[in-house]
């Protein structure tokens, strides 16, 4: 069978994705402000209502994950994370096997609770001024910390939009929905591996 024609929503749709590829990718509006003027420009083209477009402010997962940017701007205002940042860097040692030991998984807890990119940005000066001080290489301490990072948004469930939406899909098809915890063991396991592996 012949394939359908492409019809003008569609290609509005495809228009309207590849400028906002395109303005996200040179950075420049804000990643927050090119985002509402996409949601903008479907609904004024007429490929999205405006009850459509403003549906998503109302699901569950979008609002868990404004949640934890909230909280992780609140631990970094506050200073949390940088005296939680200090701790983890006293604790490291000299040796650059226990710096690994102790950094992977104190990175993926943090990562568990906020937001993955945070944690990362708080401990690369606390790594990078720490391996200058005990003669590490840097690149040996921040490769294992950005794997913890990633490996740590598989323990929660608000740790990972994608998990969200997978709960809240679920739901929706009347199944159980996911719990925070529910996939922590398989998480806890991912980073004993991780840890492992980068020893």
């Amino acid at each position: 069978p012949e394939p359908l024609p492409m019809t003008l929503d569609q290609g509005l749709f495809l228009l309207i994705l590849a400028g906002g590829l395109y303005l996200f990718i040179r950075g420049r509006p804000r990643v927050d402000v090119t985002a509402m003027l996409l949601l903008l420009a479907l609904v004024l083209t007429g490929v999205l209502d405006p009850k459509q477009a403003l549906s998503g402010f109302a699901s569950e997962p979008a609002i868990i994950v404004a949640a934890v940017f909230v909280i992780s701007g609140g631990l970094s205002a506050t200073g949390i994370t940088e005296r939680l940042g200090r701790w983890i860097g006293r604790a490291a040692g000299r040796s650059e096997s226990r710096a690994i030991a102790v950094v992977m998984p104190a990175v993926a807890a943090l990562a568990a609770f906020t937001h993955h990119v945070m944690v990362t940005a708080m401990m690369l000066p606390l790594l990078l001024k720490h391996g200058r001080e005990h003669n590490l290489p840097a690149s040996r301490l921040l490769m294992p910390m950005s794997l913890a990072a990633s490996l740590g948004t598989t323990l929660t469930l608000i740790s990972a939009p994608a998990f969200l939406l997978a709960s809240d899909m679920l739901a929706r098809n009347g199944s159980e929905s996911l719990g925070i915890f529910s996939i922590t063991p398989i998480g806890i396991a991912l980073v004993v591996v991780g840890v492992g592996y980068m020893l």
